[in-house]
């Protein structure tokens, strides 16, 4: 009888040591993943139960951008609105929106210069909340607000330009976690140290037209020719500078193309779309035509023209060559931006309608020339879906990763030929020095 109750009491006194151990293990473990997700948990903690619904979002070159509306806020009673991004450890910083009202609604964008916005290759390893945090006139402390995405767009997977043969993968997502038995979706950016992968590049160069379409020509020389070869200068130099470039074209891969194809699976824009480069350089030559002569570097629209400014200084520095006549389009010394004009637009609805399909979502703020529109994605406004059967579509028209593209119309082939012949080195030490100090 002694025995059972002694057996018993040790039975018992083992329950309870396991029960004990299984209790401090289980607090741990929870501490653990508690330490763990603090930092996000801490962050949400303080946001507000509506959230900020995403209509739009993207990275465009550097620089990532989007919009999105928040209801009922009073108009009378808001004060400012900023771009919140923090790390939950001390990293903060702020970064500032547009707010406009539309039916009771508070829009946020972050810019109107696409190639502004959060510069992504600013970012340190981490992971970073994006809120919205918002200054009303009738309360001391601003209100923060988390994202939900409400768009049709999905994860950005970006990194950054090559520095000392290293580099950034940026991952931009929204997720969701319960927390105070709240659903929160949130929009987490995550940068992580990463190796480039092989068919990622840092810049793009362009040569415009190329086999069958030689452009524009005078006497042997064509546009054509002389754009590979300034592409193929600067690709070198680039590269000696530690960068890792893409061509759109080369005297291999350009025999069969012609006016239509750069749309096509190894069309220019394909090529260049492919690349996920941030930046895009296009060569050409202008006609010559009316006395006009002069470098012109066309830009995107709705962005800071001041590596464009920059790089059309440099040229005329380094070479012969003077700022362009031509004043149509003109916003700088040598630097354009032209978009769709309200007469063209008609001559595209009007061709649209001649051929049967539906007229393409274009407005003034479209840019006309392809190779900086249709690089872009949704950040320029590119259209070309395959409704026109003139052209295969562009499958990226629809991209939430554009590139930051500008066209340099080198000069005019009739009066500035033998300038760009002769000094194509020293327009590639100028353009390379610009694109340098961009980065």
């Amino acid at each position: 009888m002694m025995f059972k109750k002694l057996l018993t009491f040790i039975m018992l006194i083992f329950i309870i040591l396991g029960l004990g151990i299984g209790i401090y293990f289980s607090f741990h473990s929870n501490e653990k993943n508690s330490a763990k997700m603090s930092k996000i948990d801490t962050v949400l903690e303080d946001v507000q139960t509506k959230q900020v619904g995403v209509e739009e979002f993207f990275t465009y070159g550097k620089a990532f951008n989007f919009s999105g509306v928040l209801s009922g806020i009073s108009k009378d009673n808001f004060e400012s609105v900023k771009l919140y991004l923090t790390n939950g450890d001390g990293f903060e910083k702020t970064y500032p929106l547009l707010g406009t009202f539309e039916e009771g609604n508070l829009v946020v964008t972050t810019t109107e210069q696409i190639n502004q916005g959060c510069i992504l290759d600013d970012l340190g390893k981490g992971e970073y909340v994006v809120l919205i945090r918002l200054k009303l006139n009738n309360s001391v402390n601003p209100k923060y607000y988390s994202l939900r995405n409400q768009s049709s767009f999905g994860k950005i997977e970006y990194y950054t330009i090559t520095k000392e043969n290293q580099n950034k993968k940026v991952e931009i997502d929204f997720q969701n976690k319960i927390l105070k038995e709240q659903n929160f979706s949130y929009l987490s950016v995550n940068v992580t140290e990463a190796q480039m992968p092989e068919n990622v590049y840092d810049i793009v160069l362009d040569s415009g037209h190329g086999g069958k379409d030689i452009g524009e020509k005078s006497g042997s020389d064509t546009e054509a020719d002389i754009a590979l070869a300034i592409s193929m200068l600067l690709k070198d130099r680039l590269e000696v500078n530690g960068l890792k470039v893409k061509l759109t074209r080369d005297d291999i891969n350009s025999a069969d193309y012609t006016s239509t194809n750069m749309y096509d699976a190894n069309g220019r824009i394909t090529t260049a779309c492919s690349s996920k480069a941030k930046l895009m350089l296009s060569f050409h030559l202008n006609n010559g035509n009316s006395g006009l002569k002069g470098l012109e570097v066309y830009s995107p629209c709705k962005s800071n023209l001041d590596f464009a400014q920059n790089m059309a200084n440099k040229i005329v520095t380094y070479t012969d060559l003077e700022f362009s006549n031509n004043n149509s389009f003109k916003k700088g010394e040598g630097v354009y931006v032209r978009n769709f004009t309200q007469s063209v637009m008609n001559e595209y609805i009007n061709t649209a309608n001649k051929k049967g399909y539906a007229p393409y979502n274009i407005t003034l703020d479209t840019p006309y020339l392809y190779t900086i529109r249709e690089v872009g994605g949704i950040a320029t406004n590119a259209y070309v879906d395959g409704r026109n059967k003139s052209y295969a579509a562009n499958q990226y028209w629809n991209s939430n990763q554009g590139i930051e593209c500008y066209q340099i119309e080198m000069g005019y082939i009739k009066n500035d030929l033998e300038i760009i012949k002769t000094q194509m080195e020293q327009m590639v030490t100028a353009i390379s020095e610009a694109v340098m100090e961009s980065l």
